[in-house]
C-alpha cells in the first residue's frame, strides 16, 4: 500500500488534464512549492504528519475521496462523480452507451492494459 505522501504525488501527477509541477499544485491549494515538497515527503519532513485540514483541502480541490487519500482504501475518485459526468456529457445518448462509458471510467490500470492487448490482438488478426 502506498503512503499518503505517495498518494498526494499521484494526485499532482494524474488528476486533471496534465501533470502539475509542485508549484502549480501548491497554487491550486494556496501553498508554496516547498510546502508541497514537504507533503510529498511527509514521513521524513513533517514531525506531526499531514494536518487534517490539508487532507480535506486536497480532497475538496481535486475531487478526491477522503478515505483513499487518508487511508489508502477505496477509489481515488468517486464513481458517483464519474457517473454524473457521463450523464451530463452524454445527455440524450442511449443508456447502453452511457453504461459502457461508466464501466470504462471505472477500469483500473491493469484492466486497461489487458483491454489494449486485446485490441492489439484483434487488429493483428484483421491484418
Amino acid at each position: 500500500m502506498s503512503s499518503i505522501s505517495e498518494r498526494i504525488k499521484t494526485i499532482r501527477l494524474t488528476v486533471g488534464n496534465k501533470k502539475m509541477s509542485q508549484e502549480e499544485f501548491g497554487q491550486r491549494l494556496g501553498l508554496s512549492r516547498s510546502a508541497v515538497a514537504n507533503l510529498e515527503d511527509a514521513e521524513n519532513r513533517l514531525k506531526d504528519g499531514i494536518p487534517e485540514s490539508t487532507i480535506n483541502l486536497i480532497c475538496a480541490t481535486f475531487d478526491v475521496q477522503y478515505r483513499w487519500l487518508a487511508e489508502g482504501e477505496g477509489d481515488m475518485i468517486a464513481h458517483q462523480d464519474t457517473d454524473a459526468l457521463v450523464d451530463k456529457y452524454m445527455e440524450g445518448e442511449s443508456e447502453f452507451a452511457k453504461s459502457i462509458m461508466k464501466a470504462f471510467a471505472r477500469m483500473p490500470d491493469g484492466e486497461w492494459i489487458k483491454f489494449r492487448d486485446l485490441l492489439e490482438q484483434i487488429k493483428k488478426e484483421g491484418d
